[in-house]
């Protein structure tokens, strides 16, 4: 399995920067503001998340290493309906499908034909874009969010996490236009969103997997 295309396949105020405030003073007023700065960015993407009831766009993604040279373009489709369902389609330059059906989440790779399966509750560790299917999902503890001018950052507490930072863009319409994520290698995978369908009637039925006729199955659930 290509570790590029893994990682891929695995969200109102201007606020200040909660380190900086620790940073101006050790006390425990300006720890306190510090928090409270961090709840309120949480507490902002959650609600934008809300409103996210269903998505539905194309993207063009870019890769990029540690040095910031391109090391791989792709473009697709990513379908997000709440609560915890998603479609991750890579249509090229290799295709691979990404599903979360609620409680696992099903990676299909045509070039290996074989399929890996894992429970979709444990997968937000790895993959923190699981949690734009669920605001209220408890695993939002294991991460810390802050707001940086024009996105949220939503940043892993736990260091074995593969995606270390996943940063968030919302236009004035709160559509969700853009997002790149950062692994603990520093690379960076970033998506735009075009031709988007924000709220709009999506059934459940296209989030049912089946595993291909040829393909193996590895089940790690």
């Amino acid at each position: 399995m290509n570790k590029t295309s893994y990682l891929s396949l695995l969200l109102i105020a201007s606020l200040c920067n909660p380190v900086m405030a620790v940073m101006q003073s050790p006390s425990t007023e300006a720890t306190s503001t510090s928090e409270s700065t961090l709840n309120l960015a949480t507490k902002q993407l959650k609600v934008k998340l809300q409103q996210l009831k269903t998505f539905n766009a194309s993207f063009t993604q870019k890769v990029t290493d540690g040095q910031g040279e391109l090391v791989q373009e792709s473009v697709g489709e990513l379908t997000l309906k709440q609560p915890n369902l998603m479609i991750w389609q890579v249509n090229e330059p290799d295709e691979n499908l990404l599903v979360a059906d609620g409680e696992t989440l099903w990676y299909s790779d045509p070039f290996v034909e074989q399929v890996t399966a894992v429970q979709q509750s444990q997968s937000v560790a790895s993959n923190p874009v699981v949690l734009l299917t669920d605001p209220n999902n408890q695993s939002w503890s294991d991460f810390t969010v802050t707001y940086h001018q024009d996105h949220f950052m939503v940043t892993a507490k736990q260091p074995e996490s593969q995606i270390a930072q996943l940063a968030l863009y919302f236009d004035q319409q709160n559509q969700l236009t853009q997002l790149s994520f950062t692994d603990r290698q520093q690379q960076v995978s970033q998506l735009t969103f075009s031709d988007i369908r924000q709220n709009r009637p999506i059934g459940n039925e296209i989030f049912v997997f089946s595993v291909p006729d040829g393909f193996e199955l590895d089940d790690q659930r």
